[in-house]
């Protein structure tokens, strides 16, 4: 309230006036021809963010005032503060702006000044200089950052140095004004003396006594916030903490120290100076910690300073702050970590640095100079697009071109000071002082700087990985309104910049599309490297999509795609996989296969397009792309278990064929990995494959028989020679007059060899009527083992006549009624069976038991209308089968027996195992044949 009345009265008195004339007559005063110091304290005469006049001297009507603050701050300072007014001519007026633009310009060994007048004079000095002849003259009273050397505090709203006043007689007193030079060191800067006589020293002590009685009695507990830091040893600047009140209300800090934590470790700062300047902090008011002695903040040592944007947790009683990684130091300009910032042109800065740098300690961070009347607008957070990323080769020692982000301004021409660049959540200021973008224009952000290029760049501190498939997405931020436009990749694309150990391409984005740097358009001087970019040039070449053919697949280890082309064109080239990532590479010219990894290996070596780590997944089903035959879109697609079934054992890569084969294996042993068929990168030789139809005897291959593809027909007990004769494109037909030699119940497989077939290869060409659907090898109760028959032909079979074989022994069957009369068996959950019928009629189905078992589990395939068998000895199911060992059902046939159904058909060139573990049971898929582990689906019983 008492702050509203004040800037009211101010008003009031000073309404009148021209606002263009300074308003020296605002507080009346006993002014005459010698100099006259008013002390100020509790007198707020302007409020608002634009500091318009940054004089320390005013002259008007014959009246010199010289300020303890700049115009415009002290209007603003609610603090301590004085002002220094006589009357006098203009030529003494102009001899002190001399004075003063001395003391702010470069010392030189012939700077000198020296003035005098009626009661006063004044001259300019070397800080040391003048303080050892200081020390010899001794004071009475001095009032030196704050404190009294009566014990009396003064309270500040901006945590600046205010000149220093001493008192050396009754009479006599000095006021010394400091450079806002922050070159060199202290004992070097020039200072400027001015002795003048003393104002009423009573008056003022009594001033101060009285309006700290009343804001103490106003102050609420409390303490400030963190409002700016900065660390770095390399600029003038060096290092500062900063803390703000945020309030319109007084503070009274309930602690005297600042506390810090680092990695565990915990520890905290006091001193007498900041008990005694912080024990109350006015409204909006900065306190100021730094080990730049030029500041006269808070002394700070160097041991906290130096943790400064290193993740350090500091407090201040109950305010707290978590630290985050800041760079201070981005290329050649240094930025301290502000809150609520503006842009860094239009920041305004009390201190004059060496360095380019942006911040303002000891100042609200909002604080702006009054904009230059047709200046350029600040840029906006929306008017900048990324037109090109390339990741960077700075791993590689020959080329270790530097990462950049490539943007274009399409807005109107603007400074680009105004934004922060966010990315991987570090903000990267973008300019420390005006930096003009003109509309249409580029400029990069570089992780260091093109030297010798004609670029307009900013260099980051920026990481990026060694390996990246897409732009990175980042964020620009407007530093005052603090709006944002994030930028997003397209997390389905995907692109292949990395050849032979080197990042070769950008990501041009054009128009809302993406993909590698064409050839067009690129930097000639590093194409003749080999390396496809061009920073800060407009990006206005779309190459044309071109087609390919898969022709290998390894998924095995070190696993890899080979794509392979026809002629001499080069362009982009489009793969998705079946999850709808996309991917895109380059293909140069001259090229005729090129191989895709994901990482350098023995079996791959290294010339190959660099693919994401989590590529190769189980879930790799499918590819799609722009196919050479037909020049449209081409699906290869499969079922991962296959694929991995088809590497026999994962020694060979696949090379895609039509359907029904999907896959030949490779048959060029490698020269890199040994055991390993592969061959990335070169020419290619594949296995012949051959694959059975719908139609019975029908065949189809993926490359030609000839003269030693031999045939034959039959099971273990016989195998005869059988012919075949061409379709054309590579269809057969087997001859069916062998089928006579055989049972008609017989089940039967073809028998196909060649030198071009990996290793011989079976088909099944008959079935027996009664089929093995269903196995349950290793339960949790060892007896409780099951075979799950079925009746699939359309006569009713007797199973009395049927024969069960493992791999060491053969049972016969018998119903469980012939054998345990007596007993009632039923399933776990009290399920029913036929116990006393051997005959399967047509789709009843049967289960065969270990005669020690009971309480069987059951799937939900079950029916009460099945039969319930065992064996008649225990030499077959009764002494347990093993996971993943065959079984056959056979039929006796005089004094032999025939083969009806097989599990693992071991009787065969393509006899397999598939073992299961404890509680797993196994079960035919519909209309499987059973010839492969991929037709039986695992089910586990739940204990």
């Amino acid at each position: 309230m008492q702050k509203q009345i004040k800037i009211l009265l101010f008003f009031l008195l000073c309404s009148c006036q021209n606002k263009e004339e300074t308003p020296f007559f605002m507080f009346g005063g006993p002014f005459g021809d010698s100099p006259y110091l008013e002390f100020q304290y509790g007198n707020l005469e302007e409020e608002g963010n634009v500091i318009e006049d940054t004089n320390q001297l005013g002259y008007e009507s014959g009246l010199l005032c010289i300020y303890s603050l700049p115009l415009s701050l002290y209007r603003r300072e609610l603090g301590g503060k004085f002002r220094i007014c006589w009357k006098t001519d203009e030529s003494i007026f102009e001899k002190w702006r001399l004075g003063f633009s001395i003391l702010e310009e470069e010392k030189n060994e012939y700077t000198s000044w020296l003035e005098k007048g009626k009661g006063w004079s004044a001259t300019l000095k070397e800080y040391g200089n003048w303080k050892k002849e200081s020390d010899k003259l001794g004071f009475v009273l001095d009032w030196d950052s704050q404190i009294w050397s009566n014990g009396f505090v003064t309270y500040q709203t901006f945590g600046l140095p205010h000149p220093i006043f001493l008192q050396r007689t009754v009479d006599q007193c000095e006021v010394l004004f400091s450079s806002h030079q922050l070159k060199g060191t202290l004992n070097k800067q020039l200072v400027l003396s001015f002795e003048l006589p003393c104002p009423d020293i009573g008056a003022i002590t009594e001033k101060i006594q009285t309006q700290n009685e009343e804001w103490f009695s106003e102050c609420e507990p409390g303490e400030p916030v963190v409002s700016e830091m900065f660390r770095h040893s390399e600029s003038s600047f060096q290092r500062f903490l900063e803390w703000e009140n945020p309030k319109e209300t007084f503070l009274c800090p309930r602690s005297e120290s600042l506390g810090w934590e680092k990695e565990g470790s915990k520890t905290s700062f006091r001193s007498e100076d900041f008990s005694k300047r912080t024990k109350l902090i006015l409204p909006k008011g900065i306190v100021l910690f730094s080990d730049e002695p030029k500041f006269h903040g808070i002394s700070l040592p160097k041991e906290y300073g130096s943790n400064i944007g290193t993740k350090t947790k500091i407090w201040w009683g109950n305010s707290e702050y978590i630290d985050s990684e800041f760079n201070f130091r981005q290329g050649d300009e240094f930025f301290s970590n502000e809150f609520h910032p503006v842009s860094c042109r239009d920041q305004f800065q009390f201190w004059t640095g060496t360095d380019r740098f942006c911040g303002n300690p000891g100042l609200p961070n909002q604080f702006q100079i009054k904009p230059k009347e047709g200046g350029f607008p600040s840029c906006s957070s929306g008017q900048f697009q990324i037109t090109e990323f390339y990741p960077g080769n700075q791993f590689d020692s020959q080329f270790p071109f530097p990462s950049f982000f490539e943007f274009q301004n399409k807005g109107e021409s603007c400074d680009a000071s105004s934004l922060n660049w966010i990315y991987n959540d570090t903000i990267y200021p973008l300019s420390a002082d005006e930096w003009v973008i003109q509309s249409n224009s580029y400029f990069i952000i570089s992780k260091k700087l093109w030297f010798g290029w004609d670029l307009k760049a900013k260099e980051k501190p920026f990481s990026i990985p060694k390996f990246v498939f897409q732009i990175p997405k980042f964020v620009w931020e407007d530093r005052k309104s603090q709006e944002k436009k994030e930028f997003l990749p397209n997390s389905r694309i995907f692109h292949l910049l990395r050849f032979n150990q080197q990042n070769r391409y950008s990501i041009v984005r054009e128009s809302e599309m993406e993909f590698p740097h064409p050839r067009e358009g690129s930097s000639s001087e590093f194409l003749d490297y080999g390396f496809q970019f061009s920073p800060g040039k407009p990006n206005k070449h779309f190459a044309s999509y071109i087609s390919t053919d898969l022709l290998e697949y390894g998924p095995n280890q070190s696993p890899f795609l080979d794509f392979g082309f026809q002629g001499r064109e080069e362009g982009l080239v489009l793969f998705e996989r079946e999850n709808g990532n996309q991917f895109l590479f380059w293909k140069p010219e001259g090229k005729t296969i090129l191989t895709l990894g994901t990482e350098p290996s023995v079996c791959n070596g290294i010339l190959f397009y660099q693919l994401p780590d989590d590529f190769f997944t189980n879930t790799l089903s499918s590819l799609r792309f722009l196919g050479i035959q037909n020049t449209s879109p081409t699906l290869l697609s499969w079922d991962p278990k296959f694929a991995k079934e088809k590497t026999l054992g994962e020694t060979r890569s696949l090379h895609p064929e039509p359907n029904p084969i999907q896959f030949s294996n490779s048959l060029v042993p490698s020269t890199l990995c040994s055991g390993d068929w592969r061959s990335p990168g070169m020419a290619k030789e594949r296995s012949l494959e051959i694959e059975k139809l719908n139609i019975q005897g029908r065949y189809f291959t993926n490359l030609s028989l000839g003269s030693q593809t031999n045939v034959q027909l039959g099971n273990g007990n016989l195998k005869i020679p059988i012919s075949y004769v061409s379709l054309g494109n590579q269809n057969y037909q087997l001859n069916d007059i062998g089928l006579s030699s055989f049972f008609s119940e017989e089940q039967l497989y073809s028998y196909w060899s060649d030198p071009s077939l990996i290793k011989s290869k079976s088909f099944l060409e008959r079935k027996g009527p009664v089929q093995i659907e269903a196995i349950f090898p290793n339960p949790k109760d060892s007896q409780n083992e099951w075979i799950y028959i079925c009746n699939r032909s359309d006569a009713s079979e007797d199973l009395s006549l049927y024969l069960v074989e493992d791999e060491v022994s053969v049972d016969e069957l018998t119903s469980y009624q012939s054998r345990f009369p007596s007993v009632t068996p039923l399933g776990k959950n009290g399920q029913k069976f036929q116990t006393n019928r051997t005959i399967l009629d047509p789709n009843v189905c049967a289960w065969i038991v270990d005669p020690d078992g009971k309480d069987w589990f059951l799937p939900i395939f079950h029916s009460e209308s099945d039969l319930l068998l065992t064996v008649k000895t225990t030499q077959t199911i009764g002494n347990g089968i093993s996971s993943g060992e065959f079984i056959q059902l056979r039929k006796k046939q005089a004094q032999q027996s025939i083969l009806i159904s097989s599990f693992g058909q071991k009787e065969s060139f393509s006899s397999f195992y598939l073992p299961v573990i404890t509680g797993e049971f196994l079960w035919l898929k519909s209309g499987a044949s059973g010839m492969s582990p991929l037709d039986y689906e695992i089910f586990r019983e739940e204990f």
